[in-house]
């Protein structure tokens, strides 16, 4: 829908509550689920591990404004709309005004659907690395700031928690959270001839008193994935506040079949991982959907001790798994199995996270030469099964440190998709080259949803909500579009190839400022090769200890460095064209 920051896969087993960012914990699961469940990825990343926060400059040690402002709230109503509530609450954020001058733009980075404090030191202090967001505040003498969303972090207008109620939770939705940005931006001071520029000291009591209302000051959004979609309908919803925006990986299209999803993951595969990878799918399918309850349950069995072992052929756990856990695993969780591998595809892509288990699986963990057209294809599917499961045993997931799960983070976000996005992943029997079971169907996911707020949401996600602002056809101007060439989430945006997408080309012509294309096959924007999702907003530059495992790496992790440098030099191309055009005081 999570952020933020190439990143690496957040997901969750969804049993009665989804919890997004647990799965490495997971991921060796030994002792079976019973209830169903699958692992659906998140949009936006897992959060770091927290830094130690960078102490703040005072006065007399810095000649900067603020290089650090310290956290900030902002009083906002929990409902702008219908004044059901006169209730309200306070909306967290960070401000950087290291390189700003009076008259300089502002540039805002979008956490999402996550606790926004862990990427402060990533991005408004550029732990060893840089950001997109600090670099354009430096490049035009702007101001930085980290947004935090309603019902994240500590931004709540109620507890999330499993007793939040019905009434609670209807405040948590895209307009909402759209116009908590905009009461926000509207809060600044405007401009003025007679204005005195505030002291250091008067930013630093409150960044408010800064004279940057968008009336006379171009705002510039930045997100990647979920915060990438808030970018493009800001720009689309309140032009006069959101000046120019930059959407990386966003899939701005809500659909509740998401299918797609893994089709960008098998595109990245040797064709003999593939072939094996497709083959051993149907394989399990067929078997765990057939009749003969004793090979089901040796097949459970199977799965759930190749789960369980360790590499170097160290079976010591998985001699514990029984008959009896196999029996009590359900299909789903059983099949789901074939996943692992996955688990950190979506933002590491197919050499760092895919590639090593290709390698396992089609050398029969070195034991044997691979060959072009799969296992499967010269010694059939059972051989396949075998080298799958040896595969999978041999993953060194004991190396991977587990990430404790945020249940705000968890709740609410399942909130969303279930009342409006949708991105239901399920398996597709239909795709010839499906690699999902498709034991993850759409009504297991809405059947989760119903269960976990019952009586509360939709029959279905209201997917028009979020649609009603183009989705695949939107055509904003003065915004910059994004995305890896097998990212999963590409699949819903504006760069997607799926059958029933527009199959619109990016461009990297640079439009005219404020002005909207009559062309609609194509948007201005990039695919980076070989990358997957949200790629470049972030950079690292020096290794360090929180880079160096998938359980630490940050909000996108730094897989390259090329997409960083090629997506901020071409918008920055497009903030030299389009800023001279801002008008003050007018509409854009």
């Amino acid at each position: 829908m999570t952020p933020i920051q190439h990143l690496r896969l957040f997901c969750l087993t969804v049993i009665l509550v989804i919890g997004f960012a647990g799965i490495l914990g997971q991921a060796r699961r030994v002792t079976p689920a019973s209830a169903p469940g699958i692992r659906l990825p998140r949009l936006t990343p897992l959060t770091p591990t927290p830094l130690e926060r960078l102490s703040f400059a005072s006065d007399e040690s810095s000649g900067d404004p603020i290089a650090d402002g310290g956290e900030y709230f902002i009083e906002i109503p929990v409902d702008h709309f219908e004044n059901k509530t006169t209730q309200t609450f306070k909306n967290r954020f960070w401000v950087n005004a290291t390189y700003w001058e009076d008259g300089g733009p502002v540039f805002v980075f979008d956490s999402g659907e996550q606790d926004a404090e862990p990427l402060l030191p990533y991005y408004l202090q550029e732990y060893h690395g840089q950001s997109a967001v600090m670099r354009l505040a430096e490049r035009y003498n702007g101001v930085a700031i980290l947004w935090e969303h309603r019902f994240y972090g500590v931004s709540l207008p109620f507890p999330v928690n499993r007793n939040t109620t019905g009434d609670q939770w209807q405040f948590l939705n895209t307009e909402q959270a759209l116009e908590d940005f905009i009461f926000f931006a509207n809060s600044f001071r405007k401009s003025s001839s007679d204005r005195q520029i505030p002291s250091k000291g008067d930013i630093r009591n409150d960044p408010l008193a800064l004279p940057i209302h968008p009336s006379g000051t171009p705002w510039v959004f930045l997100g990647g994935s979920y915060p990438g979609i808030r970018a493009a309908h800001l720009r689309i919803r309140n032009p006069e506040v959101v000046y120019a925006a930059w959407a990386s990986s966003a899939p701005v299209q809500a659909e509740v079949d998401m299918a797609s999803y893994y089709k960008a993951a098998e595109r990245s595969l040797t064709r003999n991982c593939s072939a094996d990878w497709v083959s051993v799918t149907r394989h399990v399918d067929d078997t765990l959907m057939g009749d003969d309850d004793e090979a089901k349950t040796r097949m459970k069995l199977e799965l759930l001790k190749a789960r369980a072992g360790k590499p170097g052929g160290d079976t010591t756990e998985a001699e514990d798994i029984t008959e009896d856990d196999a029996r009590g695993t359900s299909d789903v969780s059983a099949a789901s199995i074939l996943m692992d591998p996955l688990d950190f595809y979506q933002y590491y892509g197919f050499k760092d996270s895919l590639l090593p288990f290709c390698n396992l699986l089609e050398t029969k963990n070195f034991t044997q030469d691979a060959v072009e057209k799969g296992i499967s294809t010269e010694e059939g599917v059972q051989s396949a099964f075998e080298a799958f499961l040896t595969a999978i045993s041999e993953l060194d997931y004991d190396s991977v440190p587990s990430s404790s799960s945020d249940p705000i983070t968890d709740r609410s976000w399942m909130w969303q998709y279930c009342s409006e996005y949708g991105f239901y992943q399920r398996g597709d029997r239909n795709n010839p080259l499906s690699i999902q079971t498709a034991f993850a169907s759409l009504e297991l996911f809405q059947g989760q949803c119903n269960r976990s707020f019952e009586g509360f949401i939709p029959p279905s996600p209201q997917t028009s909500k979020v649609n009603k602002y183009g989705g695949w056809n939107m055509n904003p101007s003065n915004v910059l579009w994004t995305n890896g060439e097998f990212d999963p989430w590409r699949t819903m945006g504006l760069a997607s190839i799926e059958d029933n997408a527009p199959k619109r080309t990016p461009s990297v012509k640079i439009p005219e400022c404020n002005s909207v294309s009559s062309d609609n096959n194509t948007f201005f924007g990039m695919t980076y090769d070989d990358m997957v999702h949200v790629s470049d907003m972030r950079i690292l530059l020096t290794p360090d200890s929180n880079h160096t495992n998938f359980g630490t790496v940050g909000f996108y992790s730094p897989v390259a460095q090329e997409p960083f440098f090629a997506g901020i030099g071409l918008f920055q191309l497009a903030l030299d064209k389009w800023l001279p055009c801002f008008d003050k005081q007018t509409e854009h």
